[in-house]
């Protein structure tokens, strides 16, 4: 499946240089989408978020972590969005990185405005009162 006809829900962070995270459910549909096809290394995709504020298209090359970078990256996820399946990584549920290639911003209105990936890394992130999903 090198694509999907519709999004996935998906927990996410960002580590320190502003590259997603993913948390996924081992085997699940988002999962074997991830999963790299003919010997490649990555998966291409695009991650959309959105709030009250409009929404933020982040497109790039997903790749799983295993190891010490998942564990690594398991800390970075915690430290932003601390959800108990954190504690299942590698045992039920995976975790992907996506290197950021282009991002882009959408207002309310629908309008998008190409953002420099250096720009986004470099952005601090809004601080809600709301609980992180």
């Amino acid at each position: 499946m090198p694509w999907a006809e519709s999004p996935f829900r998906v927990r996410h962070a960002v580590d320190s240089v502003g590259r997603p995270l993913l948390l996924v459910r081992g085997g699940g549909a988002l999962d074997r989408a991830l999963t790299p096809r003919d010997g490649d290394e990555d998966v291409a995709m695009v991650l959309m978020v959105g709030g009250d504020r409009g929404r933020v298209w982040i497109s790039g090359w997903a790749a799983e972590l295993d190891g010490l970078a998942a564990r690594a990256a398991a800390l970075e996820f915690a430290g932003i969005n601390p959800v108990s399946d954190l504690l299942d990584v590698g045992r039920g549920f995976r975790l992907y990185r996506l290197e950021v290639a282009e991002v882009r911003l959408q207002c309310p209105a629908g309008h998008l405005t190409e953002v420099d990936v250096d720009d986004y890394a470099a952005a601090e992130p809004e601080v809600s009162s709301s609980p992180v999903r």
